[in-house]
């Protein structure tokens, strides 16, 4: 395609100076530069009642331009005389006859409107496109400045998890150092003993064993009977063995270093904020534990009373209650309900006839207190004997069976021989296998969450967290659950406070769920189809029955 060679440059109408042209006033019908159009134009009269629009929107060369002398760049002596617009391009006459033939042709001023709307219409997607990285650029940057702030904030957390592990690993090793010296003091001060006890009997019986000789090797008779009786009841009574029993030193076992207690880089999948969907009534006056175990159906309980209620619109029905004692409840893949009450067996009601039966799953001699099933069925519970006291007295485990009832692992004390549980609350199970329990360590509801792995480690343990539990916040934690998205939410007693952790059992954050509108919340459960519902719990001295309801995790 041709250029035109007698185009001629345009300068501002009104200065005749500047040839960068950016306006024209189509009332006046000029050019003009950015200074004459702020500084001249709008002296004119009427000024403000014209249209001046950007030069883009018109041709700049509108009438200077010459279409009739543009030589064709393929027939030497031949000018265009047209606009082939099958092909978009000038023609002349020999490229008429040898190439275009029965095309389309406008002659060359329409060819040029055509160029000039089509270039119009490109340089304005340009400008629409250059917008479109312009927001991007800004994106970028607010992106990079977003992680810069996270990498750092990230980095100073590593640095100081480094500084507390150390002062952690320094406490620990000096506490069993200072306990490894007193053993072995009380250890050296027995064996000392024992050993000056030992010398003076040695003494007392070598003093003896030459009376026996002086005896022996004597001829007066008398003395024999005499002395040599007296003698021999003494000895009796003098040779007894010291035997001791000493303590013995115990053996270090060094514990693994492993990114579950040092911590760990990981994209977390959660902002952690909750929102309160849809809300519901229900008529008891706690929700302490809840399940889903089917889409539109829940089975709630404040531990006295048991409710199937089914979800209609923004209210809820009851279609099954029972009045019994209920520890915690979960859900079997058959829909059956499981229910921990306290006795050394689980039991079960059936999802279709509402019967309540024994299971296959026991404990012998202890008590259940928590229940959780896996989708493939494993079942994981917590039991105890003895009382409920701080400390604990009895056993204290967490048993994980198969489908049969068969036990596969007891969680019941950690690598040093030290009992892990005091008083299971809750437990819940992520899908990498890892088992988080919540446990209550003393009357004042203070307590911890442990997370364990299949094969029998204490991998971590979550205390709370220091942005937010104070002498008057105390980490009180009550219920824990398994995200959709594999990460825990830990409730807290007092407070309408929520913790979120990884499935490694890293703390991810916090949030006070007053700010959404629900109050003391406890229970949670998700269908299979993702909704996820909260279970809350009323003050002491409110009359008003507890509520449910249907919230989005982001």
């Amino acid at each position: 395609m041709a250029c035109g060679d007698g185009q001629v440059p345009v300068s501002c109408s009104l200065c005749e100076e500047d040839s960068n042209i950016k306006w024209k006033c189509i009332n006046c019908d000029m050019f003009m530069c950015d200074k004459c159009k702020e500084k001249i134009h709008v002296k004119f009269k009427f000024a403000k009642d014209h249209k001046v629009v950007s030069i883009r929107e018109v041709g700049l060369h509108d009438k200077e331009i010459d279409f009739s002398n543009i030589s064709c760049q393929n027939h030497t002596g031949q000018n265009y005389v047209l606009f082939c617009k099958t092909c978009d391009c000038l023609v002349c006459p020999l490229c008429i006859s040898e190439t275009h033939n029965g095309h389309g042709f406008v002659t060359i001023r329409e060819g040029y409107e055509i160029l000039i709307g089509k270039l119009k219409t490109k340089g304005k997607n340009i400008g629409t496109y250059i917008d479109e990285l312009e927001k991007r650029k800004a994106e970028v940057k607010d992106v990079n400045n977003a992680e810069l702030s996270k990498f750092e904030n990230t980095l100073k957390k590593i640095k100081d998890q480094n500084i507390q592990l150390k002062k952690k690993v320094d406490q620990h090793t000096k506490t069993m150092e200072t306990e490894l010296i007193k053993k072995w003091e009380d250890l050296h001060r027995c064996t000392e003993k024992e050993e000056k006890d030992v010398s003076l009997l040695i003494s007392s019986l070598a003093s003896k064993m030459s009376e026996v000789d002086g005896i022996i090797q004597s001829i007066d008779a008398k003395k024999v009977f005499v002395d040599g009786l007296g003698l021999s009841k003494s000895i009796e009574k003098t040779v007894t063995s010291p035997g001791t029993k000493f303590d013995s030193i115990p053996t270090f076992l060094p514990g693994q270093l492993t990114a579950y207690n040092i911590g760990s880089l990981e994209n977390v999948s959660t902002k952690g904020e909750i929102k309160a969907f849809k809300r519901f009534d229900t008529e008891i006056s706690d929700v302490f534990s809840m399940i889903a175990c089917s889409e539109g159906t829940l089975w709630i309980t404040n531990f006295k009373v048991l409710q199937k209620v089914e979800i209609e619109g923004r209210r809820l029905k009851i279609i099954n209650q029972k009045e019994i004692n209920i520890w915690d409840i979960a859900c079997t893949p058959s829909k059956d309900l499981l229910l921990a009450d306290g006795g050394s067996i689980l039991k079960q009601i059936s999802d279709q006839t509402g019967e309540v039966t024994k299971t296959k799953y026991e404990v012998k001699g202890l008590h259940l207190s928590a229940v959780y099933v896996n989708q493939d069925g494993k079942v994981t519970v917590s039991a105890f004997n003895g009382k409920l006291v701080y400390p604990a007295v009895g056993r204290r485990v967490v048993t994980v069976m198969d489908g049969s009832g068969k036990h596969e692992t007891i969680f019941e004390y950690d690598r040093q021989g030290r009992p892990i549980f005091s008083h299971v609350l809750s437990i819940t199970r992520t899908k990498n296998g890892n088992i988080f329990v919540v446990n209550k360590l003393s009357a004042d509801h203070s307590g911890r969450v442990v997370i364990l792995s299949e094969d029998g480690d204490v991998l971590n343990t979550f205390s709370g967290n220091s942005e937010v539990n104070t002498d008057e916040i105390l980490f009180q934690p009550l219920r824990v659950f398994t995200t959709p998205s594999d990460n825990i939410i830990i409730s807290n007693l007092t407070h309408s406070i929520l913790y979120f952790l990884n499935n490694s059992g890293n703390y991810i954050g916090w949030r006070n769920t007053k700010k959404v509108g629900i109050i003391y919340p406890r229970s949670f459960c998700s269908t299979e189809a993702g909704h996820t519902y909260v279970g809350c719990v009323t003050s002491e001295d409110s009359s008003d029955n507890a509520k449910i309801y249907e919230i989005i995790i982001s």
